[in-house]
């Protein structure tokens, strides 16, 4: 239960970059931090490919 209620505070004190959201917690360098994705919404020029 420890996990989703960890979900939920990063979602509202939301650590990452404006853009950004939090996913999850991943390690780096020893240490849980957030794992921060593009928001999938505030994406404006993706990388698009052209036939």
């Amino acid at each position: 239960m420890a996990a989703s209620k960890d979900k939920n505070n990063l979602k509202d004190n939301n650590p990452c970059w404006k853009g950004y959201e939090p996913v999850g917690m991943k390690e780096k360098d020893g240490k849980e931090v957030p794992n921060c994705v593009p928001n999938e919404n505030s994406t404006k020029s993706s990388s698009k490919k052209k036939s």
